[in-house]
């Protein structure tokens, strides 16, 4: 692997930069929908978002590419074999996360939303592809395709 081309230093520094912001701003968003949907207080009529939970693997592999670029493009050293095994398997289990945690979540987010009296809205909910908004109302609210914003 010595022969392989050096990547120039802009995309040196940049690329871990971006993994690194990436990742931060997945964890956040997912985080952030987590906790509008289970712990935050919540509104006569709620959006839950299934595309928000793929951000917890998304965000964890893109933290395992930051290691990896700061390692090899800052520190100008190669993983160790050790390295190599163990970061395939954080990138296997992220994989695995981006798979399965929206559907888990999702399963636990419908059975505690309406143990709180709120029922999905057929008609304001939509799905394209596999990313997926599921509108939950409380009784007093009707339900309608305009209920929403998009």
């Amino acid at each position: 692997m010595d022969d392989r081309v050096k990547p120039s230093w802009a995309i040196r520094v940049f690329g871990p930069l971006i993994f690194v912001l990436g990742s931060i701003a997945a964890f956040l968003w997912f985080f952030y929908r987590a906790y509008s949907i289970f712990i935050g207080e919540l509104a006569e009529v709620v959006v839950f978002d299934k595309g928000s939970f793929y951000m917890l693997g998304v965000g964890a592999g893109m933290l395992i590419l930051a290691f990896v670029t700061v390692q090899e493009g800052w520190l100008d050293r190669q993983l160790s074999q050790a390295q190599s095994t163990f970061l395939t398997r954080l990138a296997v289990i992220s994989v695995v996360l981006i798979i399965t945690v929206p559907h888990t979540i999702h399963y636990f987010a419908d059975d505690y939303l309406e143990s709180e009296g709120y029922s999905v809205c057929q008609d304001a909910s939509h799905q394209w592809l596999f990313v997926r908004n599921i509108v939950y109302v409380h009784e007093p609210v009707s339900c309608n395709e305009n209920l929403i914003k998009n």
